[in-house]
């Protein structure tokens, strides 16, 4: 064989081997990409699993705290409200953390309860308000303005109805005339209610103004059951602390028109003192249920909320923002500057002092995972139960939440792990 032939066989073993280099570098360089791409998907997923877990911690956390509360007068002033700090808190458990916050239920007014008036002076429009009330009522017929199953199964995508309670605020997205923007923006126009002082842009959303979860203690303050005004005699009306002529007159006004709807209409029985008026607010009831739902309580309930009572007065308002958070009992509402015998019964089954119900707010953070959950827990005899769990879909939940973007304190339940 020639030196040429020798050199050309040789020169083409080295481009075959050359190729083979350049074809093995790009497969290893392939693999290196795919096996980068894999940790760092696999990476994500172990962070939001750990941070799912640093949320649920939080709520256990709660649930802690909650299982010592006074549901029968609940203030802000109790321990589990100072838990987390209203969210300026970061507790660490190794390489996780979670943000909290408790709130009573019962500073948000019920959008399972109330009223027309009272959405009125949210600033709802009354076809809005109407279809409100057609989607959580179980009539078919709906209002005029309304609507029910032949509105709703006309959209592109159909679907009924509720026809009963809410089960979460978002929910109400889903009713004819409904849009986020009315749900999760102040409003454009107040309707001559202003709720907070200052400019449109100032004013709450719904959202900060509702929830569809507060519930509250049947009992008095001291924790023992409330009189069923409708059931009881003459004699338990006067050990509950009425005087003989006040549970006389209660008595004779049930046997004359029937049993009571509320203790505004026990109220309205003539002849009642004072005295009988603090009784029936602190010890009756008109129902057998242990717990009651929709009510505020008076220790927490914010102004914004207050402004949306009908009949409510500025200065009413400002005797129960002067009074909080020590009203120790329903009857103390009585006893406020601009509140009389007369006006009283007409706030008389929209308060309370108690809470069963509370929405727990957490942040679990692990890496570059943040997951955010709201939780309603009741407290039954002393027992926390979660009762549910949301994920909220806004991307800015802690603007909504009204939290800052970082802690100013941190708590180490958990050393961080040492490398």
């Amino acid at each position: 064989m020639s030196s040429r032939a020798r050199n050309t066989r040789r020169g083409s073993v080295f481009v075959l081997a050359l190729l083979g280099m350049v074809l093995m570098t790009m497969v290893v360089a392939s693999f290196s990409v795919r096996m980068a791409a894999h940790v760092k998907s696999e990476t994500i997923r172990i962070d939001r699993r750990k941070a799912e877990s640093a949320a649920q911690a939080g709520i256990a956390r709660a649930m802690a705290s909650l299982a010592e509360a006074n549901v029968n007068v609940v203030t802000e002033t109790d321990e589990w409200f100072d838990l987390g700090q209203q969210g300026d808190e970061l507790f660490v458990i190794g390489d996780s953390q979670f943000r909290i916050e408790i709130l009573d239920a019962g500073r948000f007014a019920n959008l399972n309860s109330i009223d027309t008036e009272q959405m009125r002076r949210m600033n709802l429009t009354d076809d809005v308000i109407e279809s409100i009330l057609d989607w959580r009522e179980e009539q078919l017929q709906p209002r005029t303005q309304g609507a029910k199953d032949e509105y709703y199964n006309g959209l592109v995508n159909p679907y009924n109805a509720k026809l009963r309670a809410f089960e979460t605020v978002e929910e109400i997205l889903l009713v004819k005339g409904m849009t986020p923007e009315l749900l999760y923006q102040p409003p454009q126009v107040t309707g001559g209610n202003v709720l907070v002082n200052g400019a449109l842009e100032d004013q709450p959303a719904l959202d900060a103004l509702i929830t569809t979860d507060s519930t509250s203690t049947n009992n008095r303050a001291d924790g023992t059951t409330r009189v069923n005004v409708n059931t009881v005699n003459q004699g338990q009306l006067v050990t509950a602390g009425l005087s003989n002529q006040g549970a006389a007159a209660i008595i004779n006004r049930r046997n004359t028109q029937g049993t009571f709807a509320g203790l505004s209409a026990v109220l309205q029985t003539p002849g009642l003192s004072n005295a009988d008026i603090t009784a029936v607010l602190n010890a009756l009831t008109v129902t057998a249920e242990t717990t009651v739902s929709g009510k505020m309580n008076l220790n927490t309930v914010t102004e914004p909320v207050l402004r949306t009572i009908p009949d409510l007065t500025d200065d009413q308002i400002q005797s129960i923002l002067s009074r909080q958070p020590t009203f120790a009992e329903l009857g103390d509402l009585a006893t406020l500057s601009g509140f009389t015998p007369q006006n009283v019964q007409t706030f008389a089954d929209r308060f309370t002092v108690s809470a069963s119900s509370f929405l727990v707010r957490v942040e679990g953070r692990r890496g570059s995972a943040t997951v955010h959950l709201e939780a309603v827990v009741t407290v039954t005899e002393g027992v926390p139960t979660l009762r549910k769990t949301i994920r909220p879909t806004l991307a800015d939940i802690i603007t909504r939440w009204e939290w800052a973007a970082e802690t100013t304190t941190e708590t180490v339940l958990m050393e961080r792990p040492t490398r």
